[in-house]
Parts: structure tokens; sequence; C-alpha cells
């Protein structure tokens, strides 16, 4: 018979330790650097053993990602990939596999083989991608992403690793990254986009994940309004810079993946790598709770952002797209973060007239059919199409791998294409 008195004895104590463990961990959150290095986790990467200068290591043809350095407004060096769409790939294949040279890194995008096929092409198209915390711009999934939008014709993909991220620079203080100064990157990025190389920000997508989808956001509300409250005092100063086209007139879409409506409120569900919980055991504790709530230094309140970007008069003028596209099965991320994040921009986009909403959910037994073959799906649009907010609950793809996905390459297309698609059989 087992000695149920030892056995209760370990596990008592492994509890206990793992709380001790937990405890302290939180305890130390409360400093703001051991906070952001938490956050962003911008040392946790596999740089020292991944070239990130020789795309071929990650699945990509010869010459078809061109690694690239972006200077940012405030002389951070970024290191950057531009992804060429495999159609535009295939018809100048001798002449760019010819041309590479592995390991080699241009000083900026302007002047090579990839921006020349880019800029000379009037129907080219421009993906921006923003990725999550952790990791370096090739890390785990995030190749596949970049592949499959390449299946895209004519669209391009271009993503930088943030400051402090796999090989960019840090060299502003606090030496650590900042919500300001992922922002600063972000628009140094599509400012160089849409004012260096001329391209369209009408035939460019902001794509974001996770934690991406906080900077998405955040730039997209710059660029609708560069003066806004919501956005930090670092990025709206008369000092810094970022330039946008001279005529802009709106992106074509944003697609934001397993998104949340701010750091705080994240915290309270958020589990690291979908196990560990943060703030989520202190729920019978309020005081402590909102004791740690307020020494977050990075709000990224993502929901406050999109609400004021949607009520601006130049969104209203230009028109927007925004999709929040989650998997169900996220464990890092739930998606009610998403459903949280739509319900207020629904709300108040149907306080105007004109505009109609749709949802569909699936029962618990699967039995109805929802757009897509989604496990929800909402939308609310004004009735000329030029303003839409919707929401696709996939049934699976997790945190990190849905991103890579069929259901975000559509979500891109149907940004670009901007009209309604014919109605097709739901086969599952």
């Amino acid at each position: 018979m087992p000695n149920l008195k030892a056995i209760f004895t370990k596990v008592y104590w492994t509890f206990a330790i793992l709380g001790i463990v937990w405890a302290a961990f939180v305890g130390l959150l409360v400093n703001p650097t051991v906070q952001r290095h938490a956050l962003y986790a911008h040392k946790f990467h596999t740089g020292f053993y991944h070239n990130v200068t020789n795309p071929e290591e990650f699945g990509f043809a010869k010459g078809q990602v061109q690694p690239f350095w972006l200077t940012t407004a405030d002389q951070e060096k970024l290191f950057c990939w531009h992804v060429l769409p495999l159609d535009v790939y295939l018809e100048n294949e001798h002449e760019l596999f010819t041309a590479a040279v592995s390991g080699e890194v241009a000083e900026e995008l302007k002047g090579t083989i990839g921006e020349k096929l880019l800029s000379s092409d009037p129907e080219s198209r421009v993906v921006v991608n923003f990725h999550g915390n952790a990791g370096h711009i090739a890390q785990g999934y995030r190749p596949s992403t970049y592949r499959s939008v390449s299946g895209i014709p004519k669209t391009h993909l271009v993503t930088c690793d943030y400051r402090g991220f796999g090989l960019s620079t840090l060299t502003h203080s606090p030496h650590i990254p900042t919500e300001s100064g992922l922002i600063a990157d972000a628009l140094s990025l599509i400012s160089y986009i849409t004012s260096d190389l001329s391209h369209s920000s009408t035939r460019t997508v902001l794509l974001g994940q996770s934690l991406g989808t906080a900077v998405t956001a955040a730039s997209a509300l710059y660029f609708t309004n560069s003066t806004s409250e919501h956005l930090p005092l670092a990025i709206t100063s008369p000092s810094v810079t970022f330039k946008p086209s001279r005529n802009f007139e709106g992106f074509a879409g944003i697609v934001l993946v397993a998104p949340f409506t701010s750091l705080p409120q994240l915290l309270k569900t958020y589990k690291i790598g979908g196990v560990l919980p943060i703030l989520k055991p202190l729920q019978g504790y309020p005081r402590i709770a909102n004791y740690l709530s307020t020494r977050i230094v990075d709000h990224w309140p993502t929901l406050t952002r999109l609400r004021a970007l949607i009520s601006t008069a130049s969104a209203n003028k230009s028109g927007f797209h925004i999709t929040l596209l989650h998997a169900r099965n996220d464990q890092d991320i739930t998606y009610w973060e998403s459903e949280a994040l739509f319900q207020p921009l629904a709300t108040q986009m149907l306080t105007e007239e004109g505009v109609v909403a749709e949802e569909e959910r699936r029962t618990i037994q699967g039995a109805n059919r929802v757009k897509r073959g989604a496990f929800a799906y909402k939308k609310v649009e004004d009735d000329k199409g030029d303003r839409m907010v919707e929401l696709e609950v996939v049934r699976y793809g997790g945190h990190n791998e849905v991103v890579g996905w069929t259901q975000v390459s559509l979500a891109i297309r149907r940004a670009f294409v901007r009209k309604t698609m014919r109605p097709g059989l739901d086969v599952e």
C-alpha cells in the first residue's frame, strides 16, 4: 500500500515551491526593467545558431529575400527583410539568384533589385508585417507567414526586427525596448515605404500578430491623426518626424491576428507559453492585482487607439478595412480578447445611420454553418462598404501558427480586393 502521507507531503511542497517561485517572479515585475525584459523577451532568440542574413536557411529561394538595414527617425538601425512574391520572383529568377550573395545585407532597400521590381510595377502591393514579442525576424513560425503571403500575386512583404530584437540596434536610453520605441520603429518603416519608396498606402496592408497587433494599431492611428492624445508623447513630439505619403488616403487594410484590448487587461488572463499564468491566480485578491496593474509601464491600449482611429475625419473620408482574426484554441491570448475589441468598435459604428451588422456563431454541437467555416464571424459595415470592421474566430491554429495559415492570406487578399466575394459552398 502506498504511503499516502509521503505522497501528500511531496505534492504539498512541490506546489508550495512553485507558488513561491511564481510570487517572486510577479514581485520582480514591479521593476520597470525586469517588466520590460519579461514583456518583450527580446533576449530570447535562436540567433546564436540561426543566420538571419541567409534567408535560404528558412526555406526561401536564393535571392527571393533581400536583407537590409533601415535607419529609424531616431537613428536606430533595424534589421529587415524584403520578401518577393513568387510570381515576381519566377519572372526574374535568373537575375535574382545570380546577383544574390549569401550573408550580404544591403544598407537600405532602395536601389536593390527587389525594390526596383516593386517600384516599377504600378500594380505592386505591400504587406508590412509586425511580429510578436521574443525571438528574431525568422524565429519559429514567422517564415511560414512570409512564405504564405509571398504566394499572393504581386504582393511584397516587408518586415523588421524591432530595436533590441535580433540584429537590430538599441542605443537609446533606457537601452531596452519600450512602447514608444517599438512604435517609432513601425512608423519609420511605414514612412520609408510610403514616402522614400513612393508606394501608395492604398496598396499597403498592415499585418500584426500578438504584440505586433498593438504596434500596428498605434501606427495606423498615427497616420490618420499624428497628434492623437492616445499616442505616446515621445511619438507626437514636434522634434520627431515620420514622413507620411504626401497624399495619404488610408491603408488598404489592417489585419490583426491574436490581438488584445490593452496590456493591463490582457495580463489578467495571459499565460506564458499557454501554461504559466501571470495575474490570473490573483483574481481572489483584487487589491494586489490592482496594485500590480498600476505598476505596468507600457499599456498598449489597442482598443482605445482603434476607437480613436475609426472616429477620425481622415479615416471616415478614406475608409478603413479592419480584420480581427483569432484562433479559438489560442492558449496564450484567449479569443475573448478579440471579442472584447470588436464589440465597442461595432457599437460605436452602429450609432451612425446606414451602418449594419451581421453575426454568426456555431452551436456547441457545431450544427450551424458559419461564414468561411469559422467558429464565429461578426461584421459591422457602412452601406457603401467603405468602412468595415470584422471579427473571424477560426477553430484551429493556436497563438503563433495561425498567422501563416490560409485564413490570414485570405484576409489580406480581401483587403486588397475590397469587394463582395461571390458566396461559395461551405464544404468542410
